[in-house]
């Protein structure tokens, strides 16, 4: 477990390097936060008053879900639009380039079509996945969390085989599915490291909000959690980033065997190493 930790840092900080020197990188996922804010916005006020939210209660639960459901395709399409962005700087980036964001910008447009199929998808299994959750009780929130992990795995690598390797989205699907079987070892320790480093980092900004609610004032609280808030937007920018990059660096080594020049050998190879079955389901 100390080698994967270690191995987590060192793909943190290799992906630090590559966000330090192409900052412009950032401007993706602050971009979709903020569309995406104001997008739910506007759906959210129909919806609170068309469906009865605002009364304390659903008057029409269907209803309710078609809303619910546009909130998680358009959600969904602002942030796999910016994250394609993302991604395609990202390996220009890698490769040597200095690409600007109407460079990323242009790739997404590029495959918007395909953007928005992906995004139904994504919406579609995330709408069952809640209905799943709220309908089967302790049971149906475990099997649900399982299926969406598993999920995000398989569908890890959908962006860049899209744009990169020009399939549909089913056929992207599949092949990112392919790669994260061929590859299956440790590669996906390194997402889950990067997000258990923010998620550390995330808890710090409870600290000052706890302090601040010891002081029962009002200034005091609501000033503490603007910058806490502040805080917390600024790690999750900085993680949407660093995964863009980390996926990327990733990808062109499942596909290319060759280690981006900005990380380091060992660790992405170590990454990829398939996995030794033990036990007697072994074969």
């Amino acid at each position: 477990m100390g080698g994967r930790w270690s191995n987590s840092m060192e793909l943190l900080k290799a992906s630090w390097g590559v966000l330090r020197k192409h900052k412009q990188l950032v401007a993706f996922p602050v971009i979709s936060a903020a569309v995406s804010i104001l997008l739910i916005v506007a759906l959210a006020l129909p919806a609170y008053f068309i469906t009865g939210v605002k009364n304390g209660h659903i008057n029409n639960q269907a209803l309710f879900y078609v809303f619910f459901f546009i909130f998680y395709f358009i959600g969904s399409f602002v942030v796999i639009f910016f994250n394609t962005g993302l991604i395609a700087c990202a390996q220009e980036c890698l490769r040597g380039g200095d690409p600007t964001f109407r460079d990323g910008w242009d790739v997404a447009k590029q495959h918007v079509g395909r953007i928005a199929v992906w995004a139904l998808i994504s919406a579609t299994v995330g709408m069952v996945l809640k209905m799943i959750r709220e309908r089967g009780g302790i049971f149906g929130a475990i099997v649900a969390s399982i299926v969406d992990v598993a999920w995000n795995l398989l569908t890890f690598f959908v962006i860049p085989v899209l744009i990169f390797q020009g399939f549909g989205v089913i056929d992207s699907i599949k092949e990112s599915a392919k790669i994260f079987k061929r590859t299956w070892g440790e590669n996906m320790i390194a997402r889950f490291g990067l997000g258990l480093i923010f998620f550390l980092l995330s808890l710090i900004g409870i600290v000052p909000i706890a302090l601040a609610v010891l002081t029962k004032s009002a200034p005091v609280i609501i000033g503490v959690a603007a910058l806490v808030l502040m805080y917390w937007t600024v790690l999750a920018v900085l993680s949407a980033s660093l995964t863009g990059i980390l996926a990327t660096a990733l990808y062109d080594y499942a596909i290319t065997g060759q280690v981006p020049e900005a990380f380091p050998q060992q660790v992405i190879a170590g990454a990829f190493q398939p996995k030794t079955r033990r036990g007697f389901l072994s074969r």
